[in-house]
């Protein structure tokens, strides 16, 4: 049920064959206490739709869809609240808070294939806000924030904040940023192209 070698991989070195090793996952998020020692990335999309559907689109869209790209692939999911797996083809009942999703990133044209893991810590629907959380094993550590806003002409604004910050300067400061920017780009872009399909 998981097509990528990666992330089979990484399921076997941490344990998740079984849904008890799901659950001692952990987050490690953005610490405000150290906030000098994290590096920071943002970016901004505009999606020419109503900031409700946006928010629904976000919400409602299948992991498989929505990172799904060059780059970027769906490996799998779990869910703490209902303590279970999600693969690829199965059905999807919508973002909440606790959903550890687990993906592919393709990287130097397929040359360097790599398993991450982040964690929704925070789904906010009167502020309309998503938090992620890097996950525990992983190379990084921080949290994303994505925000939705309404913008005068009636569409809506999506911000990408992230906090982040591993072991090596390097890979943070001439790395990450531009693989993230890519990254987070197909992400959105397959949000938007659903969003504004509405419209056509």
């Amino acid at each position: 049920k998981i097509k990528q070698k990666k992330v089979r991989g990484f399921v076997r070195q941490y344990g998740l064959n079984s849904l008890i090793g799901f659950s001692k996952m952990l987050p490690i998020c953005y610490d405000p206490a150290t906030k000098s020692s994290y590096h920071k990335h943002f970016k901004s999309f505009v999606i020419r739709q109503n900031i409700e559907s946006v928010w629904n689109v976000y919400m409602t869209i299948h992991p498989k869809e929505a990172w799904n790209g060059e780059m970027v692939g769906f490996g799998l999911q779990y869910s703490k609240q209902r303590n279970k797996v999600n693969y690829v083809n199965d059905e999807y009942t919508g973002m909440e808070k606790g959903q550890i999703i687990i993906l592919n990133l393709r990287l130097f044209w397929g040359a360097l294939n790599i398993a991450v893991a982040h964690e929704v810590a925070e789904v906010n629907e009167q502020e309309r806000r998503i938090k992620l959380c890097y996950m525990e094993g992983g190379a990084s550590e921080g949290s994303q924030w994505i925000t939705l806003r309404e913008t005068k002409e009636g569409f809506t604004r999506v911000s990408h904040h992230t906090y982040y910050k591993s072991k090596s300067n390097f890979r943070d400061t001439r790395i990450y940023p531009k693989f993230h920017t890519k990254a987070i780009s197909e992400f959105h872009d397959n949000v938007k192209k659903k969003a504004e399909q509405k419209t056509t």
